[in-house]
């Protein structure tokens, strides 16, 4: 008997429903357990995956619809913080699903070939995460798939070739993982490549000379050479992004480059490029970015840049550039970022610069620029960062320098600018050593209510710090050196928790250092030498347990040089107390500070005998590596100019003459005793420090000899025993000092020759 027709439909669509409610229990039951397999400290956010919910409810879920028919098409996780694998999800569970976003998690192990079951996906995103190993070929006959990114990952060896068969991609990036150069076959379809800091070398992928549709091409940070340049505009003459920075490419820029009328972001940084910037750049009317930094390029930055009037963003800096910057700069409206830093760059800077109405950073230091700067600089612009520092300005800063107040960044140093400050309230660095500005110090601090860093050295400030710079909670470092000030300091120096640079040297600061009466002091570098500072060896410091450098030299402390030094100061790399009126023995426990590598106590009024304890300094045992010993690590924030810090450093008489160390004191190594009272002979243990460079005992009243292994000393480039009370021969072991550059045996009772009790 046959089924009335309705009844057949009937059954149909319950026969439907089944399958799909139980495709989508399968689904559920997958995630389910999943999820079991995950950390169970990241599933905070997958919470609501529970069997008492429908599963189309469950975050990161996406379905077809909100019926009882509905399935799975979409799991929707990007930075969820889930930590797990992917090798425990069923995806033959989701026959359904377009989309699988997984990106910024915390997933690891490999990407299981099982994924390439999902034959429905567009959408595959497992970027950001830390997934090992090699990208499984099988992914290649996801015959939908549109976009795949597996960029920002730990993924190794070939990329497969497999992946150029994807008949619909139009999106792929495979940046900052660790892959073989890329073999595939020509991608008609692909629109958006990245692969980005892959560690190829080489020629340019071929590949993408026969990818017609590219608008979007990021190749930058691989070793990748050839002349992709010249072919590209021909090839893919939409392209709107090209970025080809830190790589090996040569030669000059290709005025080609101009055909492609669409281009909005071109960078070009950190390669070999040379000659001229082409004129022919400045027709790209779309251009927004423009970014030539760190090539070998010559010449005048060319006027018909200057018609590129949605250009955002200029990157010219470190170049030869030379000439004038040009005063139709105002051309460029939209200009926000100028940055023309490190060239050579000579004359005024233009007045018409002030007519920029967007400028938010402004960097020219490091040329050769001079004159006043523009009266209207600052005036109805947004200026967040300016650099002019290291060029032969002149003149007063802006008044209007700071009216948008919007300013954080001041860097203005090495210049000749005098007179006052303008007032900045939100500014939170400030780099305005090396000028001839004056006036009351207590002026510009006042200036500055959130300062974060201060560098007014070398300049003809005078008066006395304020006690409003205790209320500059978030105050790293302050360089206050070779001015004019004087007074005591103010209690709550070593009370800023953030402080750890401070160099108050070269003034006329007095009475004694501000005690401490907790445990909290930031410092890392402390320099007061050349001041007028008394009483004995400051006590407080003994909180300053991350001490690295600590210069009190000339001075007028008394008193003894303290044995605490070693446990209260373990990473103490430089200790100069020289120039002082100290006095007693010199504390052997000095010995026991395993990383310093600069002992200067010269010109006090120590007596005893040289420690024979001090051969044990570890950091002067062997040969110095070079390691960055300084503690300030201030950074400059704008730009590409991350790795600029802010240097320590340190004064020291070396072979003879007075010099400053900045980045030299990563190597430096050495022991200055000289000028004191000490007795004794010269401890035959100091000849296995064999990374000591410097060795001056002058001026005391040593006697004895000179020991026979002082050849073992193979770094000793300075030595100075003149003036003390040596006897016998000088050691043939002299001839081992292959570095050996300075030497002075002077006022002593040597001799060439050995004595023969024969004779």
């Amino acid at each position: 008997m046959d089924l009335p027709r309705n009844l057949l439909c009937i059954l149909f669509l319950l026969l439907v429903c089944t399958s799909h409610a139980a495709r989508s229990e399968q689904a559920a039951v997958a995630l389910l357990h999943w999820k079991s397999t995950l950390d169970s400290s990241s599933t905070r956010n997958l919470s609501s995956w529970s069997p008492a919910r429908s599963v189309c409810s469950w975050f990161g879920i996406l379905c077809s619809n909100a019926s009882a028919t509905s399935h799975i098409t979409g799991l929707h996780l990007p930075e969820a913080g889930i930590k797990g694998q992917l090798e425990t999800l069923n995806f033959a569970s989701f026959p359904q699903l377009t989309e699988l976003n997984l990106s910024r998690n915390g997933l690891h192990g490999s990407i299981p070939a099982s994924i390439s079951s999902l034959q429905a996906l567009v959408y595959l995103d497992l970027s950001f995460n830390s997934l090992e190993t090699f990208i499984p070929p099988e992914l290649g006959s996801l015959s939908n798939l549109i976009d795949l990114r597996l960029n920002n990952n730990n993924l190794t060896g070939a990329v497969p070739y497999q992946l150029s068969k994807l008949p619909k991609i139009v999106r792929l990036e495979i940046s900052c993982n660790n892959l073989d150069n890329p073999d595939f076959f020509p991608m008609p379809t692909l629109q958006v490549f990245a692969m980005c800091s892959i560690g190829v070398n080489g020629s340019f992928p071929e590949f993408i000379l026969e990818c017609p549709n590219l608008t979007f091409l990021d190749v930058s940070w691989n070793k990748l050479s050839g002349p992709i340049l010249e072919l590209l505009p021909k090839i893919a003459p939409n392209l709107t992004y090209l970025k080809v920075r830190s790589n090996w490419f040569s030669g000059p820029i290709p005025p080609t480059l101009a055909t492609l009328q669409q281009l909005q972001y071109l960078e070009l940084s950190n390669n070999n490029f040379t000659g001229v910037i082409p004129w022919e750049l400045g027709t790209l009317a779309a251009l927004l970015v423009l970014d030539l930094q760190n090539n070998p390029l010559h010449g005048p930055i060319p006027k018909e840049i200057c018609k590129l009037s949605k250009l955002y963003w200029l990157n010219a800096a470190g170049n030869n550039l030379t000439g004038t910057i040009p005063p139709c700069i105002s051309g460029m409206a939209s200009l926000a970022r100028l940055e023309l830093w490190n060239n050579q760059l000579e004359g005024e800077l233009p007045a018409t610069i002030s007519l920029l109405h967007r400028l938010m950073y402004l960097l020219v230091g490091s040329n050769r620029l001079t004159g006043p700067v523009p009266k209207d600089l600052g005036q109805g612009q947004p200026l967040v960062i300016v650099d002019l520092s290291n060029n032969g300005f002149s003149g007063e800063l802006p008044p209007r320098l700071c009216s948008s107040h919007r300013l954080q960044e001041l860097v203005v140093s090495n210049n000749s600018f005098s007179g006052l400050l303008p007032a900045c309230p939100n500014l939170t660095y400030a780099w305005i050593g090396q000028n001839n500005f004056s006036g009351d110090i207590s002026l510009v601090i006042g200036k500055y209510p959130i300062l974060r860093g201060l560098d007014a050295s070398r300049n003809q400030f005078a008066g006395m710090i304020p006690p409003e710079l205790c209320q500059l909670l978030f105050l790293e470092f302050l360089d206050l050196s070779s001015n004019q000030l004087h007074g005591e300091l103010p209690s709550c120096l070593t009370k800023l928790q953030l402080l750890y640079f401070v160099d108050l040297s070269r003034n006329a600061f007095s009475g004694e250092f501000p005690a401490l009466t907790s445990p909290n002091c930031s410092l890392t570098s402390l320099h007061l030498a050349n001041n007028n500072f008394t009483g004995g060896f400051p006590s407080s410091l003994s909180y300053c347990s991350n001490l690295t450098i600590l210069d009190l030299g000339n001075n007028k402390l008394n008193g003894e040089v303290p044995s605490w030094l070693s446990h209260k100061m373990p990473s103490l790399k430089i200790l100069q107390l020289r120039s002082n009126m100290l006095q007693g023995s010199i504390p052997w426990q000095l010995s026991h500070h395993s990383q310093l590598q600069l002992l200067d106590l010269a010109n006090n009024q120590l007596s005893g005998s040289v420690p024979r304890q001090f051969a044990s300094f570890a950091s002067m045992m062997q040969q110095n590596d070079g390691f960055y010993m300084g503690s300030t690590h201030i950074l400059l924030t704008y730009s590409n100019r991350a790795l600029t810090p802010y240097s320590d450093r340190i004064n020291l008489i070396w072979k003879g003459k007075y010099y400053t160390f900045e980045k030299a004191i990563a190597h430096l190594t050495g022991i200055d005793l000289s000028s004191n009272l000490l007795s004794g002979e010269i401890p035959t243990e100091l000849t296995s420090l064999k990374g000591l460079q410097l060795l001056n005992l002058s001026r005391n009243n040593l006697s004895g000899g000179i020991p026979d292994d002082i050849g073992n000393l193979k770094a000793l480039e300075s030595l100075d025993l003149s003036c003390n009370e040596l006897s016998g021969h000088i050691p043939d072991s002299f001839s081992s000092l292959t570095f050996l550059s300075s030497l002075n045996l002077s006022n002593n009772h040597l001799s060439v020759f050995k004595h023969d009790p024969n004779v």
